[in-house]
């Protein structure tokens, strides 16, 4: 220890009072901790009745450095208060009391090896009493990693221990786009151990589009020993206080190396919580999900980066979409990074059922999801009318609105099957189809261009089997019906083009027809039984909505509201339907036939 005097005066009053005046410099161990030239001036009084009181105006102080615990500030100047007892040290016999202020601080130093960078507002101290600071913000770590906080309020009570509270107080951690925001609780530091309790704080998401909508912790703990910090936290949904997740961080100091292990013990989603309320990227896409996900995660950070990772499953979801219920979604997702969304390729989902209006059933949507909000489809196929439906691979970012083409390929569809499952009592048909439903999408909305389905050969059947109400066209036209209430064909081409949301132009061309074994016969359909025939039918009619989906893909904007559609009531609760098919038209004669040809057989 030393202590020099550099200067000092000392003057006696004739009442036996004390004043005295000059600079000290001290080095050596304090109470707690240790100071390196500290240089203190000197100015005060004593006396036996009044003892003793020091520093009554602004005092400059400066030192080398100066250590509390493992707290280490270097070289520093700066300037002290007094109080509102008009000295910052007073000793009598009430005891020792200090009391000083300052409009503003900024320090720098080091917590054991960590870095410490501080800055302030207004901070006071008192001893015996408390130490209150606002606006104060404090970096850890090395500038490029620091942990940074920013405190709005800081209070202290001052005993064998230092404890207090804290409010508005905002963290960032440099390598991890998550903050901490709003945080308040309570503190306690003793014996080289920083302890927080009580924590509440918001968790946002940095990014200037954010993937994640606030979370909220209440209790939250935190303890900062030898350079560690170790955090706990549950995570809840604001608005329904659900639990999202379990977090634990560990994180250095020293090196800023950490991680924070996410578990999910099951996020119920139903009537009061939706996938939108927890991130925006949901939306326009499902709604009315009835089902869980639950899995694990984990963030690692540290001087070279941040890697995220997690594996996250659903035994049974459904939900709304634009294109119809979804039900039964079953699997898991692995995500090679967690805080981007994004996901190795091959990852599968099974669907129990999709109904747009006509159901599919037992299907398997494989996929990845790529940095920037890009869904890579890799493929999605169902059984379909005896044959499979199947989606090429296609690359959509999602939210961005851009011309997109879709390929929907049909292989194996049995003409019995459809007729069957549309309940088309009247019509029968025999015939297996393959083909391709080229599916377009741009700023003048979506369109089938060139889809075309194919009947493998030999062919097959179309038959009418219902009441001809054609009674006044004609004995002659009339007969002609008759006649040809079975074809069989060896060729069939049904080829589709026209707007979404406006009329489909379909095109039907039979070759190689001939009578079927049911239609009536007499010796002129006979005399007709060896010529070739060909049958060119064009229907126009609005197109039944079976892909509205990939709008909801393409631009979000594009999606209807879910009760328009039908899917939900006005409550919100999902309307139970099976197949949906519109009434069947009432035809005129001129609806299928040129007004050429309706006085004509």
């Amino acid at each position: 220890s030393r202590l020099a005097l550099p200067e000092l005066v000392v003057a006696l009053g004739g009442n036996g009072a004390v004043g005295f005046a000059g600079r000290a410099v001290l080095s050596g161990p304090l109470p707690g901790g240790s100071a390196q030239n500290l240089v203190l001036p000197l100015d005060g009084t004593w006396s036996r009745a009044a003892g003793l009181a020091a520093w009554r105006r602004c005092t400059p102080i400066a030192f080398d450095r100066l250590t509390y615990a493992n707290l280490t500030l270097d070289r520093r100047a700066l300037k002290l208060c007094p109080g509102m007892g008009g000295a910052i040290l007073r000793a009598d016999a009430r005891g020792v009391r200090v009391a000083a202020g300052a409009p503003s601080l900024t320090l720098s130093g080091r917590i054991g090896a960590t870095p410490l960078r501080l800055s302030s507002g207004p901070i006071g101290f008192a001893y015996p009493g408390a130490v209150v600071a606002r606006a104060l913000d404090v970096a850890l770590g090395p500038p490029a990693t620091a942990t940074r906080f920013h405190l709005a309020n800081l209070t202290a009570r001052i005993g064998k221990d230092v404890a207090g509270r804290f409010a508005g107080t905002d963290v960032k951690l440099f390598a991890v786009p998550l903050d901490l925001v709003g945080a308040s609780g309570d503190w306690r530091y003793a014996a080289g151990r920083l302890t927080v309790t009580n924590g509440d704080f918001r968790l946002v998401d940095r990014r200037p589009a954010p993937r994640f909508a606030p979370l909220v912790a209440k209790s939250g703990t935190l303890t900062l020993v030898n350079n560690q910090i170790t955090a706990a936290a549950v995570l809840h949904e604001p608005s329904t206080g659900r639990t999202v997740t379990d977090v634990k961080i560990a994180h250095s100091l020293i090196d800023g190396r950490g991680q924070a292990d996410l578990t999910v013990p099951g996020i119920l989603f139903d009537r009061a919580l939706q996938p939108a309320t927890l991130t925006p990227l949901a939306l326009g896409v499902i709604a009315n999900a009835q089902g869980s996900v639950h899995g694990t995660g984990r963030i690692d950070w540290g001087p070279r980066g941040v890697s995220s990772s997690g594996d996250f499953s659903t035994d049974h979801l459904d939900f709304a979409a634009s294109f119809g219920p979804v039900r039964g979604a079953t699997g898991t997702v692995h995500f090679s990074d967690l805080l981007a969304l994004e996901t190795p390729p091959g990852q599968s989902l099974r669907v129990a059922s999709i109904n747009p209006g006509i159901e599919v059933t037992d299907g398997r949507v494989t996929f990845q999801l790529q940095r920037g909000q890009v869904l890579q489809l890799e493929g999605a196929k169902w059984p379909f009318m005896g044959g499979t439906l199947e989606l090429r691979p296609v690359r959509l970012r999602l939210g961005v609105a851009e011309s997109r083409r879709y390929v929907l390929v049909v292989t194996g569809l049995d003409a019995a099957k459809f007729i069957e499952r549309m309940e088309l009592a009247n019509i029968g048909a025999t015939g297996i189809f393959d083909g391709e439903l080229p599916i377009v999408f741009d700023q003048n909305g979506g369109r089938i261009s060139g889809g075309v389905l194919n009947a493998r050969p030999p062919g097959g059947n179309v038959s009418y089997v219902g009441a001809l109400t054609y009674k006044n066209m004609g004995a002659i036209t009339n007969f002609a019906f008759q006649a040809l209430r079975s074809l069989d064909y060896k060729q069939m081409r049904i080829a589709m083009d026209g707007q979404l949301e406006g009329e489909i132009v379909t095109r039907v061309r039979f070759d190689g027809v001939k009578q079927g074994a049911t239609a009536k016969r007499n010796f002129i359909t006979q005399r007709f039984a060896n010529l070739p025939i060909q049958f060119n039918v064009n229907l126009r009619a609005p197109f039944y909505q079976l892909i509205t989906s990939f709008k909801a893909l393409n631009d979000p904007s594009f999606v209807k509201d879910p009760r328009d559609l039908g899917l939900i009531d006005a409550e919100g609760r999902p309307i139970r339907r099976e197949i949906v098919n519109p009434p069947a038209p009432r035809t005129k004669p001129s609806d299928i036939q040129p007004p050429a040809s309706r006085n004509a057989p």
